[in-house]
């Protein structure tokens, strides 16, 4: 990547020795002053910017299923209720979609990187909250479905 000036962005990785966070251009850590191997810190850095890059999503994810709390309760609103409603239809069905994605690059498709990061962990802890508000918006979405197909039955 590269900065708007299109200077190389700094990458950093955490030192071998003290874990600080330190840039790759770096011969030596500026806190403990252990050697740092550039193959090694290059490979180290684009693990932290995966990992990264994983958190980022999983906080997406979140951000979808909240998302979806309140297309949920605007679907009760007059007049833009529908639109609402068309947009959380969508949300439910893309929502497992995208979480197959982030577990397919993020936790199966991981190669050399350690699954149990703690910044993975959390990341994992984030999807499975918000994978319990998909399933509760869901079978909400489901039983008012069903409600208003049977109301409409009867009548």
């Amino acid at each position: 990547m590269s900065s708007i000036l299109g200077q190389p962005d700094a990458q950093v990785f955490a030192c071998p020795k003290c874990g600080e966070m330190i840039n790759t251009s770096m011969a030596q850590c500026a806190y403990c002053n252990a050697h740092v191997d550039p193959q090694w810190a290059t490979w180290a850095s684009n693990a932290q910017a995966t990992i990264a890059s994983g958190f980022n999503h999983a906080n997406n994810i979140m951000l979808a299923a909240r998302a979806l709390i309140a297309l949920f309760l605007a679907s009760f609103i007059p007049c833009g209720g529908f639109v609402a409603g068309f947009g959380l239809n969508l949300l439910l069905l893309a929502f497992p979609i995208l979480v197959l994605i982030w577990f397919s690059k993020y936790q199966w498709g991981l190669q050399g990187i350690d699954k149990n990061h703690d910044d993975l962990k959390q990341a994992r802890r984030r999807i499975m909250r918000a994978s319990i508000i998909w399933g509760v918006m869901f079978f909400l979405r489901l039983a008012l479905w069903v409600a208003v197909f049977v109301t409409f039955s009867l009548s």
